[in-house]
């Protein structure tokens, strides 16, 4: 029964050794685990405030943007309602050119005629003076023939006086 006792009490030791080892490994879990428990936590929590950090960070750009935005769609306001007014400018110009156009077209027909009724007196006062200076060399000629008629005749009525 001492074999049965030895080997009963070795069966204790064994199983005493691997209750010991198994208490070893639950104790170095049991240290080991709260600091990595506590090294994830604050992992996470730097990760959190990291995402807050980020999260303002985007707010910030997100609410610039908008702002932009705005003020670009205000700017384009702007510019469509200055559009507008040049468009309605530029159409009352057009307006007044073609009003202006037809009025240089109609004074240059005036112009034609006006410059066409000058060439027609600038002929006849030519005419009119060329008859005048012939007119004038006949009279200058028949005042001539006149003084030599006179003269003639006072030449004949002194021969008869004095005969």
């Amino acid at each position: 029964t001492v074999d049965s006792h030895t080997e009963t009490f070795s069966n204790h030791v064994s199983i005493l050794k691997v209750k010991y080892k198994l208490t070893m490994a639950s104790n170095i879990s049991a240290w080991l685990v709260p600091p990595l428990l506590a090294v994830g936590c604050l992992a996470l929590v730097g990760n959190i405030i990291h995402a807050r950090k980020v999260n303002k960070t985007l707010m910030v750009d997100i609410e610039q943007a908008q702002a932009d935005l705005q003020v670009a769609s205000d700017n384009s306001q702007d510019c469509t309602k200055k559009m507008e007014a040049n468009a309605a400018d530029v159409t009352a110009k057009d307006q007044q050119v073609a009003t202006l156009t037809a009025n240089v077209a109609t004074l240059t027909e005036e112009k034609t005629k006006i410059q066409e009724q000058v060439t027609q007196l600038t002929a006849q006062l030519e005419e009119a003076n060329a008859a005048k200076t012939a007119l004038q060399a006949e009279k200058d000629k028949l005042a001539a023939d006149l003084k030599a008629a006179q003269a003639k005749k006072e030449e004949e009525k002194k021969p008869a006086k004095a005969a």
